[in-house]
């Protein structure tokens, strides 16, 4: 997975929907969400705001909790 500023970036112009679909999607592949996952306005607020701040290495991190690797 190559995950870089340009994603970030991808996913911060992503409408509140699609982005919470993008989390659902990463959600069930990690083994963590189902078909009644949610997530709140509050919760893509926070997201968003990690995103936009988070350091490669915060970002390096997130991902191998879930499953990806930063190549």
């Amino acid at each position: 997975m190559n995950f870089d500023k340009n994603s970030v970036s991808k996913l911060l112009n992503l409408s509140d929907e699609d982005l919470a679909d993008v989390i659902k999607e990463i959600a069930k592949e990690a083994g963590v969400g189902d078909e009644n996952f949610n997530v709140s306005k509050s919760d893509l607020a926070k997201i968003r705001t990690f995103l936009t701040f988070a350091s490669d290495e915060q970002i390096a991190s997130l991902l191998k909790q879930f499953g990806g690797q930063k190549r």
